[in-house]
């Protein structure tokens, strides 16, 4: 039970806002609350992990006795280790809900296997994107299916990785990683999209579990968007063609429309505030890092959109965005310092420096990151 509530309720008490009866019946009810929350946490964790040793020790199964096994075999065993997982999890519905979610979870992790096998038991053509779509399409019936939180993680992980499949698949072999631009905008909207996923008193679990997700993705999006339209291949020795025609301009049209579109979707007409982030990311992919000037052009634009998804996270009440923000204008600064400052200070001014920065700096980012959960608590502006 967290105490942050306790010595205001005892203000309460004592300026006779709040009786004594209703305030022990409030203990007892944030008692029983964070009880059950604790709870359901540690069942999460349990079964999370439970989840992960068990497809562990499948996978070690079928690795030591695949080469013993027919093609038929093989496909029997794919078939029956994915039915077993779903069947499981129907037969765990009413008992605990949570060990069902979890056993669906594993098999769809396990249908993923299963198309790979498959393709591998029977020799057929290889175009491994379209794997990826069979996948994110049992994905996508598992949430039509269940509504579980843990189906709709798995489709929004494989809708992006099958366009980014075919993206790398759609390119000729040696200009397969020539164009990163467009894969890295398209991921960094998507991000921006699902950490947007949780309005401001929504209790949804999907919602959550994607708003996690965008969380996750951000930083990496992000630093991904700033060096990838700057990847000097003849520094390797390779020589890789620039990608035109049709497949590029469809990956800038998917690259730009689909988040919208899921922005959309999951917020209404609050989506056009994904403008910002899309004006952030073209401005972004015009600095090079390659000058001084450019350098810090960059770093002053990453700081600049830590400092934009703080902002969102207090318009939205979302402490999520705001710590995501705050750990991102600290990664920004640090960058900064490392590339641009620490060499010209020498070993030990720098030492003494980047100390400097991580206790004042630390200080200051945590003191500003309290103000704004507060105010998110408080439901103030």
């Amino acid at each position: 039970m967290s105490g942050d509530w306790q010595p205001a309720l005892k203000r309460w008490v004592e300026a006779g806002l709040v009786d004594a009866g209703t305030a022990a019946r409030i203990r007892d009810f944030e008692a029983a609350a964070g009880g059950l929350m604790r709870q359901g946490r540690l069942a999460l964790i349990v079964f999370g992990f439970g989840a992960l040793l068990l497809m562990a020790g499948i996978l070690l199964f079928v690795a030591a006795h695949w080469d013993a096994l027919p093609p038929g075999g093989r496909f029997a065993l794919v078939l029956a280790l994915v039915a077993a997982l779903h069947a499981g999890g129907a037969l765990a519905t009413r008992a605990s809900p949570a060990l069902a979610a979890t056993l669906h979870a594993a098999g769809t992790a396990a249908l993923g296997a299963g198309i790979f096998l498959a393709g591998q038991i029977f020799h057929m053509a290889e175009h491994w994107p379209a794997a990826l779509l069979l996948w994110a399409f049992g994905a996508a019936i598992g949430v039509y299916l269940l509504r579980d939180w843990p189906q709709a993680l798995w489709l929004a992980l494989l809708a992006p990785a099958w366009l980014w499949g075919e993206w790398m698949a759609a390119q000729p072999p040696q200009a397969a990683w020539r164009g990163l631009s467009p894969a890295a905008l398209g991921l960094f909207l998507l991000a921006c999209a699902y950490l947007s996923a949780r309005p401001a008193g929504s209790a949804a679990r999907w919602r959550r579990a994607l708003a996690w997700l965008g969380a996750i993705a951000l930083i990496p999006a992000g630093i991904a968007l700033a060096v990838a339209n700057d990847v000097d291949w003849a520094m390797f020795g390779m020589q890789y063609p620039e990608v035109t025609g049709t497949p590029r301009i469809v990956a800038w049209t998917l690259a730009i429309a689909l988040p919208f579109v899921l922005a959309w979707i999951l917020r209404g007409r609050e989506a056009v505030w994904l403008l910002a982030p899309l004006l952030w990311a073209v401005v972004l992919m015009q600095v090079s890092p390659r000058s001084e000037a450019g350098e810090l052009a960059m770093y002053a634009l990453l700081a600049a959109g830590a400092a934009g998804v703080m902002l969102w996270g207090l318009r939205d009440r979302q402490r999520l965005a705001i710590n995501v923000g705050v750990l991102g204008f600290a990664l920004a600064t640090l960058g900064f310092y490392f590339s641009s400052v620490y060499d010209r200070l020498g070993r030990a001014f720098g030492l003494i420096g980047i100390g400097i920065l991580f206790i004042g700096g630390g200080w200051l980012l945590e003191r500003t990151r309290r103000r704004l959960v507060g105010r998110v608590q408080r439901g103030g502006p």
